[in-house]
């Protein structure tokens, strides 16, 4: 929870905010009330290029989407930023493609406008919402195939709004630009790489090998860089900046980059939390993370070696119901691609 009133909380519905990595991710809207920043380095080299817009958001997340194909339909100038190379976080990049939704409201439609048309969207795509045939959802479904499907989104929302989205993927944000007061965002200094030459595309490396690098200005041996800096669209010498910087990220990046006043964990119950699973505030509480991996089914069975690593993490995994010990139930938990409807 971001105690601050500058903060804006915007997505589609709770299943934006499900695999957080803490209650930072929130959609924010930083015009005020900053507390003061601490000194950071400048960029070792000028921009590259210096990118206008009426709203930057960071993070393709599906918060992130949904603010931008909000802001398109408004006519806004939208620059969206992602640390991957695809949009949609959750049901793309991070391979949990299953929309997390309750009965009540897939009885009554109850979703906003834009997660509606993604629903539509990928009942289209498919002929129909569960190609995975998955049980915890009524929609699994391919991951590149979310990714494209927010794409086509937010392509259209553009023309409806008359809007312009930039979309920079392999894009971090480094550093900010305040005023002396640290109050508001003059600018923003972002990193997007690509690939060295005679190096491998940048997926065939996973997050956690990359991350480090993508957030350091000096080019590598496996990363050619770029330095972006974003600036509001209309600001004029004098006036305060007149734009939205959007967190949307999956730390709360900007949200530390910033210094806004923040808590992290659970809330204590309060009549402004009735619903808080805890009667004490616990700043280590946070939803359980969540790691993906693909599997499938073989005629003929697989020997597989134990790692080496695995013995010292064995007391902390376990079945709370024995139903679930089951390999057909793990097997079509999430299962995206399903043979029995006659997809291999």
């Amino acid at each position: 929870m971001v105690a601050s009133k500058t903060v804006i909380e915007i997505g589609w519905n709770l299943l934006i905010m499900k695999r957080q990595l803490s209650l930072l991710n929130v959609c924010s809207i930083f015009l005020s009330f900053f507390t003061p920043l601490s000194v950071i380095a400048a960029p070792p080299r000028n921009p590259d290029k210096t990118v206008k817009c009426d709203i930057l958001v960071v993070g393709g997340g599906l918060s992130g989407i949904a603010t931008a194909y909000e802001g398109l339909l408004a006519g806004k100038e939208v620059c969206l930023t992602e640390i991957t190379d695809w949009m949609g976080g959750q049901i793309s990049s991070q391979g949990t493609s299953a929309l997390d939704e309750r009965p009540t409201q897939r009885q009554k439609l109850f979703y906003s406008r834009g997660y509606l048309e993604l629903r539509e969207r990928i009942n289209k795509t498919y002929g129909e919402l569960n190609p995975g045939d998955c049980w915890v959802s009524d929609s699994c479904f391919l991951p590149g195939d979310g990714h494209k499907v927010l794409v086509s989104m937010l392509k259209d929302a553009q023309r409806k709004g008359r809007g312009k989205l930039q979309w920079f993927p392999n894009t971090v944000i480094k550093e900010l630009e305040t005023t002396s007061s640290g109050k508001i965002i003059d600018g923003a200094y972002g990193i997007q790489h690509q690939s060295a030459n005679g190096q491998p595309p940048l997926n065939t490396f996973t997050l956690s090998q990359t991350i480090e690098d993508a957030y350091t200005y000096e080019n590598s041996s496996r990363l050619n860089k770029s330095i972006i800096r974003f600036v509001p669209k209309q600001a004029k010498k004098g006036d305060a900046p007149n734009w939205y910087v959007i967190d949307a990220s999956e730390t709360g990046e900007i949200i530390g980059l910033a210094d806004v006043p923040h808590r992290l964990g659970i809330d204590e119950r309060s009549y402004l939390e009735p619903s808080s699973s805890s009667a004490t505030n616990d700043p280590y509480c946070t939803q359980g993370f969540t790691y993906t991996f693909a599997m499938e089914a073989t005629k003929e069975p697989q020997q597989n070696e134990m790692p080496t690593f695995y013995p010292q993490y064995s007391p902390y995994y376990s079945y709370e119901l024995k139903r679930l010990a089951s390999f057909p139930l793990v097997f079509t938990y999430r299962r995206i691609w399903s043979p029995q409807k006659g997809k291999t």
